[in-house]
């Protein structure tokens, strides 16, 4: 079984019928109704040692990292993150260690006004969760299936630059030093995400891979995609390092980006750009369209075979 075989298998057999919850198991979070204008999104991750972060990783970056990633998932909704609840599973406790973790995270409670209010702390296996609650107005979340077919596809950021980081990090290097910092202290595009949804006819943030991920946002729409590889965000300093090939083979495989994928309807494309550019400094780039079958990537118009290395948990 894979990771999806899973969460389907928990939705089939566990489901959600009440009448106020909107969305539940297999999107970014799910949604609950909480009053007649405003509704809740609840998001969960957990990190643990050697699957998300090296051992040699500082506590610093895993705090910063626990929060980051759950503030992207609240961001591919769309929704203002509130209240959160963490889980702390450690074989010892050391006071350095927590104090480190701490100051990781705490610039990011103060950036999106973010209040931790509760959780847990037991000894075993080193293994962080934290579950972020948000607000969005009613019926406006942003889900990763209502795509249609010419709807055009954007990726905030860059694509790759946390797998390269990830990868120097594992081969002993500690330059560029900007790639192993991508990797380290991912940016949720919170404020970029609570915009989004008053444009995006869907979204998913980018956490196991560019292809895999927009995978997930098609087949939610019973659609395909075409995916012009010269159009992928990927930063120079990559591409002199490790070359072409290898540098598209992390944008479009390599996980941890935490960038956000959207698509927009083409008619809305000059406002939403327009509107995009006033209020942010963040870089988007439009890598290709829905479409309505298949899935193609090209490269000079013509096709662009992807090798399939993509990240799964089991």
């Amino acid at each position: 079984m894979k990771e999806d075989d899973v969460i389907n298998l928990i939705r089939d057999l566990i489901p959600s019928v009440a009448q106020d919850v909107k969305l539940s198991i297999g999107d970014d979070g799910s949604v609950v109704e909480i009053d007649q204008e405003m509704e809740l999104v609840t998001v969960l991750d957990t990190i643990t040692v050697g699957t998300h972060y090296l051992p040699s990783a500082s506590s610093n970056s895993i705090g910063h990292r626990i929060f980051a990633v759950n503030l992207s998932d609240i961001a591919a909704m769309g929704a203002k993150p509130k209240w959160a609840h963490l889980s702390l599973s450690l074989p010892k406790l050391d006071k350095l260690w927590i104090e480190g973790f701490i100051a990781g995270f705490s610039p990011l409670l103060s950036e999106h006004d973010l209040n931790l209010i509760g959780g847990d702390t037991i000894r075993g296996p080193e293994m962080i969760s934290l579950s972020i609650q948000g607000v969005v107005k009613k019926d406006r979340y942003v889900t990763r299936v209502n795509a249609n077919d010419g709807d055009l596809i954007y990726v905030t950021g860059h694509l790759g630059s946390a797998a390269f980081g990830l990868h120097l990090l594992k081969s002993g290097k500690d330059e560029p030093k900007q790639f192993i910092h991508d990797f380290n202290f991912p940016t949720p595009r919170v404020n970029e995400g609570i915009f989004l949804s008053d444009f995006a006819s869907s979204m998913i943030d980018v956490s196991d891979g560019f292809e895999v991920d927009l995978l997930k946002l098609t087949k939610g729409s019973n659609l395909g995609f075409e995916v012009n590889i010269d159009q992928l965000p990927i930063k120079k300093e990559m591409l002199d390092c490790i070359g072409f090939d290898q540098s598209i083979s992390m944008a479009l495989i390599g996980g941890d980006d935490y960038e956000l994928c959207f698509t927009i309807p083409s008619e809305m494309r000059n406002e939403f750009e327009r509107k995009w550019h006033d209020r942010f400094k963040t870089k988007i780039s439009m890598v290709g369209m829905i479409i309505e079958s298949s899935n193609n990537y090209k490269y000079n118009d013509q096709n662009y075979m992807v090798e399939n290395k993509n990240f799964e948990h089991f």
